[in-house]
């Protein structure tokens, strides 16, 4: 029985993970991560194994770099400065409530293109600075659910490994 509720502590951990790759407000591959601690918690260590939750471990630190990190990069290969960069991290958060679920792309776009005019920069500097925002946040959301998904491979076989 408990086998039953361990897994399904790591199922729901994992599905609100998931939601979290399109909702950045929700720190997704965390919550795997404490669900898979919860679980090996509940079927005990030995059983589920260290190994496992390292690896989710090294993967939760990952993902979160790659979050910063494609953004920050997608600006700046498309030549976006500090305010464009920081103007498209401030528009993804504020899109995501603006326009649920998937407004932080178009928040992280139109924040770096306003942020970019407001310290004098041209239009067409402006919109590749953007562009570059909305193709590094699209970047890591992909480069995140394809962690997430690493997540799951190395999680759930331990839950039918007798």
């Amino acid at each position: 029985m408990i086998d039953v509720v361990a897994f399904a502590v790591f199922l729901v951990s994992y599905v609100v993970a998931l939601v979290g790759v399109v909702l950045p407000v929700l720190p997704g591959t965390p919550i795997a991560l404490l669900g898979a601690f919860l679980a090996a918690l509940m079927l005990g260590f030995e059983r589920f194994g260290l190994e496992p939750l390292i690896y989710v471990g090294v993967l939760t630190v990952l993902s979160q770099l790659v979050d910063v990190a494609g953004t920050y990069f997608g600006s700046k290969v498309y030549g976006a400065g500090r305010a464009g960069t920081w103007g498209g991290v401030i528009g993804s958060f504020i899109g995501l409530f603006v326009l649920p679920p998937f407004g932080f792309l178009l928040g992280a776009l139109v924040g770096a293109v306003v942020a970019e005019l407001l310290v004098g920069r041209d239009l067409a500097a402006a919109v590749r600075s953007g562009v570059g925002a909305l193709v590094g946040t699209f970047g890591g959301a992909v480069a995140k659910l394809i962690i997430m998904v690493a997540i799951g491979v190395v999680v759930f076989p331990h839950f039918f490994a007798g």
